[in-house]
């Protein structure tokens, strides 16, 4: 489907006049053609692009569509340069590999203990219940179409304009704001070395007139990619942080019910009512509790500091003493 091309009316004849906008396409035809342009100019090998049966029996077999401004470029022309996914000569088996890939990447990652995103909550102790329980969290995330190695679009919803993730094991983040996005600022990794050498880079791609002007919200792949970028810059909330050391204790031999009598924690009359973590003065409080109980417990210092890891007083480690 292509959109239609925006129109202004001339002030004196009355007859629908084009819009100008520099360096834009207008429909996604026009686009397409200027991306495989750009390719070949690259150098990336560019194959026939795919026909209407062949996009409706890849869709058809793997249960997913095609978003409308990748696969206008994908009837234009097929990249099967390395890195590129070769959705005319690949196997069924490289191709569903290539599909599930980011999911099972997720997936193998939850196994070994290493992810549990914050939004889903407290993690189940029994590892195959988290494997249960993150195949349930992840079921309603639309299939991503993979575009070039671990670069992924969403095929829901079918819109032209939706992000570009970068999925590689437990790592989700926004690449991109779109596909048009994407091929702007990766172009250059698709040139073979020998291309580059050769002489200077074609012009960039014009700018289509749908481009997105932030990232569209994903359902599911959106919150992890946050959660990550979180997770990354030490930015989580107080109740994440407090869950992540949960875990770590969990993870460190405490039974549920220590670990649960030590989260809960006591108010400073040892009357031993829950203390309600709300200010960061509070939090780091309640950490030093934490410290000095798992000194006492026989924790080494350097056990103490993985487990609290996550807290930071003023850009540095917390550090602590045991009392005499």
């Amino acid at each position: 489907m292509t959109p239609p091309a925006t129109a202004t009316i001339g002030p004196s004849s009355g007859e629908p006049k084009p819009a100008q906008r520099r360096g834009a396409c207008f429909s996604f035809a026009a686009y397409a053609k200027a991306v495989v342009v750009h390719l070949r100019a690259r150098g990336v090998p560019v194959a026939n692009g795919l026909s209407e049966p062949e996009l409706a029996a890849l869709e058809s077999a793997y249960s997913f569509d095609f978003p409308p401004d990748l696969r206008s470029i994908l009837s234009e022309g097929l990249p099967i340069g390395p890195g590129f996914p070769n959705w005319r000569a690949a196997s069924p088996q490289q191709l569903q590999i290539l599909l599930t890939l980011p999911i099972s990447g997720l997936l193998q990652e939850i196994s070994k203990g290493s992810l549990w995103p914050n939004p889903w909550g407290l993690k189940p102790l029994n590892p195959k219940d988290s494997i249960s329980t993150a195949r349930s969290l992840l079921e309603p995330a639309p299939v991503l179409v993979p575009i070039y190695r671990h670069f992924y679009i969403p095929s829901r919803p079918n819109l032209a304009g939706n992000p570009v993730f970068l999925v590689r094991a437990g790592e989700v983040r926004v690449a991109s704001i779109d596909l048009a996005d994407f091929l702007l600022r990766e172009a250059a990794s698709f040139c073979p070395k020998e291309t580059l050498a050769q002489g200077s880079p074609p012009l960039p791609l014009p700018t289509p007139a749908w481009a997105a002007k932030s990232a569209r919200r994903v359902e599911v792949w959106s919150d992890l990619a946050e959660t990550r970028a979180e997770k990354g810059s030490r930015t989580w909330g107080m109740e994440g942080w407090m869950k992540e050391m949960g875990w770590r204790l969990r993870e460190g031999g405490w039974r549920e019910e220590e670990v649960r009598e030590m989260m809960d924690g006591q108010d400073q009359s040892g009357k031993g009512d829950r203390m309600v973590l709300k200010d960061r003065e509070s939090v780091l409080w309640h950490v030093r509790l934490l410290a000095l109980a798992l000194l006492r417990a026989g924790w080494s210092s350097e056990d103490v500091v993985y487990a609290m890891g996550e807290a930071r007083k003023g850009g540095g480690p917390m550090t602590w003493q045991m009392d005499s």
